[in-house]
């Protein structure tokens, strides 16, 4: 019996750790870890980062910074299930770990409902209300991330989209999608800057 038991556990842990999510130095992204999103592709802008669009007066919506060689602000993968190693196509929530002081104590990621540019990313406290992330393998080594909203039958690409103010706002789309790799955030972050 315990025989039967060790080796079901080791196939478990085998299968996780293949299908683990890796982060640019071969790591598995771990629940709870901090890291950046940044494009897999040169050329193709930076990291994710918050800036205000519209009538906001806190920066609440996820953009892409224009400068490749900024890695953005860090983000907080956590999954609800006691695991160690994040895997594809788990259902994640996905917050910055640094972000201005007038953002939420929280700065989970959502998409509203009443959100200016349909599909737009942003933060806020309400998120798990709406739907959940995911982060799908692509290749080896880049990812995609989805949004995959309460009681819908299929998950949908994130993209980068430009507005009418020349922001690159992170919004859901079908096909197109913003495809990345994770650098682990470092202990000392970027200080928060708007975008």
């Amino acid at each position: 019996m315990k025989t039967a038991a060790f080796l079901a556990f080791f196939f478990l842990f085998a299968f996780a750790t293949a299908n683990s999510l890796r982060d640019t130095d071969g790591e598995p992204l771990r629940n709870g870890g901090s890291y950046y999103v940044i494009p897999a592709f040169r050329g193709m802008g930076g990291g994710l980062t918050l800036t205000k669009v519209g009538r906001e007066t806190c920066p609440r919506t996820v953009i892409q910074a224009s400068s490749e060689v900024s890695y953005g602000l860090p983000v907080r993968f956590s999954s609800p299930l006691m695991i160690a190693i994040l895997t594809s196509g788990m259902n994640v929530n996905i917050e910055f770990t640094a972000a201005p002081p007038c953002t939420p104590k929280q700065p989970l990621w959502h998409v509203p409902q009443d959100s200016e540019l349909k599909g737009s990313v942003k933060i806020g406290t309400d998120a798990r209300l709406q739907g959940e992330f995911q982060i799908r393998r692509v290749s080896e080594d880049t990812y995609k991330l989805m949004y995959c909203p309460l009681f819908a039958v299929a998950c949908r690409d994130l993209g980068i989209v430009f507005d009418e103010e020349g922001n690159r706002r992170l919004v859901v789309r079908d096909g197109n999608p913003l495809i990345v790799r994770f650098k682990k955030a470092t202990q000392n972050p970027e200080k928060w800057s708007i975008v």
